[in-house]
């Protein structure tokens, strides 16, 4: 513990959009018809993704130096956004994801003045599977969500876990020694969809990761990869994605200028050599769990193929 090749086309895929934004990110896939799939109901099948706390530019389709091939792959054959908002707080984009509504005007975690998206797809008979983060109130078998995998805490331990993780509604205790978060909601999620393939109604999935939320769980061989990567500083980096961005097209130079750095953030060189250090590792960390986030979409995304 540290703390601190494009997918094939996915059959029949009508669309695939992928999202990045400040506080959180989303991907979504849809018309993912397989062999497998009973052909009673034509209507398309659709997964959406949440990443917690991703941050606009770390992913490398959007400008980062963070290693993400899976979700690159989606965002060149999909749509990648260049004005996309969310409420820039983990609960409240959650809240307008599932409702379409303003964080209030769905009644806030309550939820209470909002249906959910599972629960309208539900009543429309489609199978409504959900992983991951949920932080708001209840539980999603609550919220029209008819299986269901992670924890109701706003942020846990990636290798422990908490007490708020649920199973299909009752209690979840069974964390083994190489449990970890991000993969364990992949694992879920494929067994979800699965079982949802064994009958008749199309799915709807639902797959809220935590990372990378804090803490800064990273797995050890993720961390290494990253390790002194980040030793040039944040100065340095947020430079050269800028340039990635004009590049990739993201941005005009005639219209978009580097932002200047927040006055409550040093300048690099300013740093003593103990706080490069632990700010490199940090930034190392945060990286690793960028990576695992990726391989897992691209492992729930092999499957779905």
């Amino acid at each position: 513990m540290t703390d601190i090749t494009r997918p094939r086309q996915l059959t029949n895929l009508a669309w695939i959009t992928l999202i990045a934004a400040f506080s959180c990110s989303t991907a979504a896939l849809a018309q993912t018809t397989t062999s497998a799939t009973p052909v009673t109901d034509s209507r398309p099948n659709i997964v959406l993704i949440m990443a917690d706390d991703l941050g606009f530019a770390d992913l490398g389709c959007y400008g980062s130096e963070i290693e993400t091939p899976r979700l690159d792959a989606l965002a060149k054959s999909g749509v990648r956004m260049t004005q996309f908002y969310n409420t820039a707080k983990c609960h409240s984009s959650r809240v307008s994801l599932l409702t379409g509504l303003y964080c209030n005007q769905a009644g806030s975690t309550s939820l209470s003045r909002g249906t959910t998206i599972a629960r309208e797809l539900k009543g429309a008979g489609y199978t409504t599977l959900m992983t991951g983060k949920w932080h708001l109130d209840h539980e999603p078998t609550d919220q029209g969500f008819d299986r269901y995998f992670g924890h109701l805490s706003g942020a846990t331990n990636f290798f422990t876990g908490d007490d708020t993780f649920r199973l299909n509604g009752q209690p979840f205790k069974d964390f083994g020694d190489d449990f970890y978060t991000t993969i364990a909601n992949t694992d879920y999620a494929i067994d979800f969809v699965d079982e949802a393939l064994t009958t008749d109604k199309p799915f709807f999935l639902y797959v809220a990761h935590n990372a990378p939320h804090y803490p800064l769980h990273v797995r050890k061989q993720d961390y290494e990869k990253y390790r002194g990567r980040y030793d040039q500083g944040w100065d340095s980096i947020r430079q050269k994605r800028y340039q990635k961005q004009l590049g990739l097209g993201l941005l005009s130079a005639d219209t978009a200028k580097l932002s200047a750095r927040p006055t409550d953030v040093p300048a690099w060189t300013t740093l003593s050599p103990e706080d490069r250090r632990w700010e490199s590792d940090r930034m190392a960390a945060y990286a690793g769990m960028v990576d695992c986030l990726d391989a897992q979409i691209g492992r729930l995304v092999d499957h779905l193929e």
